[in-house]
């Protein structure tokens, strides 16, 4: 067993229990809480809801793959930790990496910039970040902002192995990214079972996310969500299917990428967006059941909740220099 910084301090990884590798209690964009239209209270009230309704579902860690830039607030986690039975791991990182602060940094300075948070911790909480998030989407098209990507890649690698603390990765699955990733991953001297390649059931290609499971990586299937209809969750489901089948399940893991409160993608008038405090709640209660519906076991199911997600972070703890 390894060690995990959770906002409540170290735990045992033993201590996971059923997890959603890929979640925000609080997300939006860098400097919100400084804006008008950000509640802080309500951004509390708002994520602890969710927790509980989570936690009432049969879960035990959720984690929060928000950057600062991606509108982590520091001050929710703190007012948060004490109030709820969840483990809730809080992340360090870059958003797309694109900002004109990113643009000169090297991966050692990404490394640097990272390690702080995780040995010294968040803001002024003290709350120290137990695993590195990293983002690839449509920009990786553009050859100038493709270096940027690269760079913060390769730094997210460094620390990972300096700190002790596993990477997650949001990618467009489209673009087929978990390839480059694990080859720069690879190159950096990473051991990919402490890597988790992000949002892979948006893919409908099985030789692609079957492809990153033989090499080793955690393939996230954590983007699940209802606003598509049930035939989407059915084809989301099935890639869960696909790799169980395949004998992948230790290398799965589950979640929404979904905020209890966000910023993001708010009304037209500005604000945040409509509250959802069951938010994530529809892996453990439609996805798992459509799985077991299928022949997916317990131990399958436990595999993809739990033992998948601790064996990022044992590997990563084994990795630290």
């Amino acid at each position: 067993m390894a060690t995990i910084q959770t906002i409540n301090g170290p735990r045992d990884t033993a201590d996971l229990g059923p997890t959603l590798s890929h979640e925000h209690l609080c997300s939006g964009f860098g400097g919100m809480s400084l804006a008008h239209i950000f509640d802080i209270d309500e951004a509390v009230r708002r994520a602890l809801d969710a927790l509980q309704q989570a936690y009432d579902a049969g879960i035990r860690t959720v984690i929060d793959c928000t950057p600062l830039d991606n509108g982590r607030q520091g001050r929710v986690f703190d007012r948060v930790k004490d109030k709820t039975p969840m483990n809730v791991v809080a992340a360090v990182g870059v958003y797309k990496a694109i900002p004109i602060a990113y643009a000169r940094w090297t991966p050692d300075a990404y490394a640097e910039y990272f390690l702080h948070d995780i040995e010294i911790g968040i803001e002024e909480t003290g709350i120290k970040a137990g695993i590195i998030k990293i983002a690839w989407d449509v920009e990786y098209q553009i050859e100038p902002l493709r270096g940027l990507l690269e760079t913060a890649a390769r730094g997210a690698a460094r620390a990972a192995k300096l700190g002790g603390v596993p990477i997650t990765c949001h990618t467009r699955p489209a673009d087929y990214h978990g390839n480059r990733l694990i080859e720069i991953f690879e190159e950096e001297g990473l051991d990919l079972a402490a890597t988790t390649i992000g949002h892979t059931n948006d893919s409908t290609d099985p030789e692609y996310y079957l492809g990153l499971a033989r090499k080793g990586a955690n393939v996230g299937l954590d983007r699940f969500t209802a606003a598509r209809g049930e035939e989407e969750m059915e084809r989301r489901s099935q890639v869960a299917l696909d790799l169980v089948q395949a004998g992948f399940a230790e290398q799965v893991s589950l979640g929404h990428d979904a905020a209890g409160y966000s910023l993001s993608g708010g009304p037209p008038e500005g604000g945040p967006r409509v509250e959802n405090p069951a938010v994530w709640r529809l892996v453990p209660e439609w996805e798992v059941p459509w799985l077991k519906q299928r022949g997916v076991t317990d131990d399958q199911i436990d595999a993809m909740l739990t033992r998948s997600v601790r064996r990022t972070f044992e590997a990563a703890a084994a990795m630290k220099q």
